[in-house]
């Protein structure tokens, strides 16, 4: 493996640089507020956070696919490795559990307490503060009229396992949150990035992008799945469509992608069981639950809501205004990562898969076989894809071209919907051995990067940027003119956009008085 053995190399220079920075650092400044617990390390051989970007770099010039995998599956024992603290009520809670949500950090950013001498982690507890996890639809779907939440219609009455002559009706609806480790958003709060005023100063001051985030930043959109005592067929089994890997692109799915609604098959998850089971199979035809198709709680990253904890936990249904309540559980489907380690970050993204050792498309068995032994279930029980480059041969930063072949990385529950009509930009990639000209058109055509890299809010008289599938975009491209870029986080983008919307529609609102 390139990567272990270039890594091995500068372990030594790079812990010295560490060391010597941690032993300069100035005194923690007076704690504000608690951002969380920062990533620990998995003890994985041959991974390190945050990893040097020139070892990254070289790993996918050569192509070290075994290593990238390794980086992705350190990412992913970390966030999900106990934190020994409390969060949501939820005792020794997921490391990523404790990191503050986008909802969070625009309401700091509204607080005249929030300061830039805040809490990163490790120094004196601060104040208790009151969370909120609010469960919304996902965002990048709601922008283009898709409602992740849409079927979860109240009120709703108890299945039984015989209510439907045509089989199983399962669950399609999923929450999503936004989330950042404590060097991201102390970052985010200290620049004031979710502020309007910040976005807009930086662009009549000439200033392309949003300064650039610090090497260990990480964000993470985790994608959930609530079930509520209605959803249980007999009580107990509650059912949900299984992805059934990438399928190939008809017109059908370029006029209406492949959400959730249309992948054929179902799992079953017995609430009664919360351990793990050993099913590995799938009930293809969703008629009803079978032992083969039926998992435990343990089988999944989940939380029970408790008395304790249900105020925090307020799912927010665009349609229906679902709430949470006491004996619902949140099921982990998905959560896309991202680290700021290389100048366009790290791109890996997680679903849960019935069968993790031998899982579908856009994840591999090579993939799943990258598995450390640190990583223990359930979070063995999720598959991954990954890719740090948009196409191969990988391209520079800027003045690069699209002459290659596309690099494909994709979740299923975040980016399956969209259709053809999603994307705004669209550019071929040609394959220099045979001339031939390759264009994505849907999301099982996508690629994190490509998609992230025109992340940015418009100001000027330009077309702007938009969402695209998979090609290289060069960080100077016209296409930013008049923008101000966020350094590959649409997160920002959106909150600002928002607030930029809602200013112009309030000075209209004026004008008319």
């Amino acid at each position: 493996m390139r990567f272990l053995n270039n890594l091995s190399a500068c372990l030594l220079a790079s812990t010295a640089v560490l060391s010597a920075s941690v032993l300069s650092a100035p005194p923690a400044a007076a704690d504000t507020v608690d951002y969380g617990v920062e990533l620990p390390d998995p003890k994985i051989p041959g991974y390190m956070f945050p990893t040097p970007e020139p070892i990254i770099i070289a790993a996918v010039d050569t192509a070290d696919a075994s290593g990238i995998s390794l980086h992705g599956w350190g990412l992913w024992t970390s966030l999900t490795t106990p934190s020994q603290e409390t969060a949501f009520a939820i005792p020794n809670a997921p490391v990523y559990l404790t990191w503050l949500t986008k909802q969070e950090l625009v309401a700091l950013s509204k607080s005249p307490s929030a300061d830039a001498g805040a809490k990163v982690s490790g120094a004196a507890t601060a104040p208790a503060r009151s969370r909120s996890m609010s469960l919304k639809p996902v965002t990048q779907l709601e922008k283009f009229g898709i409602d992740s939440t849409a079927s979860k219609t109240q009120p709703r009455t108890a299945r039984t396992a015989t209510a439907s002559a045509t089989g199983v009706s399962p669950d399609t609806n999923i929450f999503e949150v936004v989330a950042y480790d404590p060097e991201a958003a102390k970052f985010i709060n200290e620049n004031k990035l979710f502020d309007l005023t910040t976005i807009a100063g930086l662009y009549k001051s000439g200033k392309k992008a949003v300064p650039d985030f610090p090497a260990p930043s990480v964000a993470i959109k985790p994608v959930y799945k609530i079930i509520s005592a209605a959803d249980l067929i007999d009580g107990k089994y509650y059912a949900m469509p299984a992805w059934p890997g990438t399928p190939v692109t008809n017109d059908t799915i370029v006029a209406d992608g492949f959400p959730e609604t249309v992948w054929p098959g179902c799992v079953y998850v017995d609430v009664t069981n919360k351990g793990a089971s050993t099913a590995t199979g799938i009930d293809g035809a969703c008629g009803g639950q079978t032992a083969a198709s039926t998992y435990g709680l343990g089988d999944f990253i989940s939380y029970p809501v408790t008395a304790a904890n249900v105020a925090a936990f307020n799912a927010i249904d665009s349609t229906n205004g679902y709430k949470v309540a006491v004996g619902d559980y949140l099921l982990l489907m998905a959560m896309h990562v991202t680290s700021r380690e290389i100048r366009e970050w790290t791109w890996q993204t997680f679903f849960w898969t019935p069968a993790p050792m031998n899982p579908p498309t856009p994840s591999s068995v090579a993939i799943a076989g990258a598995q450390p032994k640190q990583l223990g279930k359930p979070a063995a029980h999720y598959a991954m894809s990954i890719a740090y480059q948009m196409i191969s041969p990988n391209q520079p930063v800027t003045g690069g071209s699209n002459t290659g072949k596309p690099m494909i990385a994709y979740n299923p529950y975040l980016e399956s919907d969209f259709s053809a009509s999603t994307f705004s930009v669209s550019r071929a990639v040609t394959d220099p051995n045979t001339g031939v000209a390759w264009t994505g058109q849907v999301g099982v055509e996508t690629n994190c990067m490509t998609c992230h890299s025109m992340a940015s809010v418009k100001f000027g008289t330009g077309a702007g940027t938009g969402y695209g599938a998979t090609f290289y975009v060069s960080l100077d491209d016209p296409m930013f003119d008049g923008t101000v870029q966020t350094d590959f986080l649409w997160s920002i983008a959106d909150v600002v956009s928002t607030e930029q919307k809602d200013a112009k529609a309030a000075g209209s609102a004026a004008g008319k008085k």
